[in-house]
């Protein structure tokens, strides 16, 4: 069994320590290396290009980031790099270069975003694996979509994965959903198969069944994002292992 107290010994910056007034984007070199700096560990996010390569990217589409506008997926790398940012002056980049950058300093916990494709995204995970299966440093994926873990799982199982979850659903979620769906929701159970080494959780909707029964009964740490007030780190406090935050130095402001 691996070692995976790395996981939750410090806390971890969500998108990066990243701060928008001062010039440091999320996901960004700069607000990783801010995280480097404060000894964080980091949550990043990874997007899929045009042609199959993976950067560092929350948002499928790029108006909210970047001066470009339309859907990341429909990009080659070539062009990404053409874009600038708002109000940054770093660069779109890859997994590659954010491996040689945080070069295990720190724990990474990244994000794999998922494009509604009909023929769904397993090269994208296969090339994910490669990249991270040469790199010497601690680091772990996670995905809110079963099928990516599962195909993590078979094409590298000895990386960590996490399932991502929620229970917040809008009024249209209820409408739509019986109580045994909602039900089903909360125990996760559309993870079977995936067979996690983590949990991460929306702060908010914990306590919740599925989380708190993997962690008392198979030991798998819970992760909780996204952690912004006093509020949400009281019930993290309680219900998991390590916060996923944003807005604050949780070194300099302990509660």
């Amino acid at each position: 069994m691996q070692d995976l107290s790395w996981l939750t010994a410090r806390p971890i910056a969500h998108r990066g320590f990243h701060n928008k007034e001062a010039g440091i984007l999320e996901n960004t070199p700069s607000a990783v290396k801010a995280a480097v700096e404060n000894n964080f560990a980091i949550e990043v996010d990874l997007q899929e290009t045009k042609d199959g390569q993976v950067i560092v990217f929350h948002d499928p589409n790029l108006e909210r980031l970047t001066h470009g506008e339309g859907n990341v997926i429909d990009f080659d790398l070539a062009d990404l790099r053409k874009l600038s940012m708002r109000g940054s002056d770093d660069p779109i980049w890859t997994l590659q270069e954010l491996l040689e950058l945080v070069d295990g300093k720190v724990p990474l916990v990244i994000e794999i975003k998922t494009l509604n494709r009909p023929e769904g995204q397993d090269e994208f995970i296969k090339t994910i694996a490669k990249i991270l299966s040469d790199y010497k440093g601690p680091a772990a994926i996670k995905s809110f979509d079963p099928k990516m873990l599962r195909t993590m799982k078979d094409v590298a199982p000895q990386i960590p994965r996490g399932c991502i979850s929620m229970t917040t659903l809008s009024e249209n979620d209820h409408l739509n959903l019986t109580e045994h769906e909602i039900e089903k929701i909360s125990w996760m159970v559309h993870m079977a198969g995936t067979d996690p080494h983590f949990v991460s959780f929306f702060v908010k909707d914990l306590p919740a069944d599925g989380p708190s029964f993997l962690r008392e009964f198979y030991g798998l740490p819970v992760m909780t994002w996204t952690v912004r007030t006093k509020e949400d780190r009281l019930n993290a406090a309680k219900h998991a292992d390590q916060i996923v935050f944003e807005g604050f130095n949780p070194d300099k402001e302990p509660l």
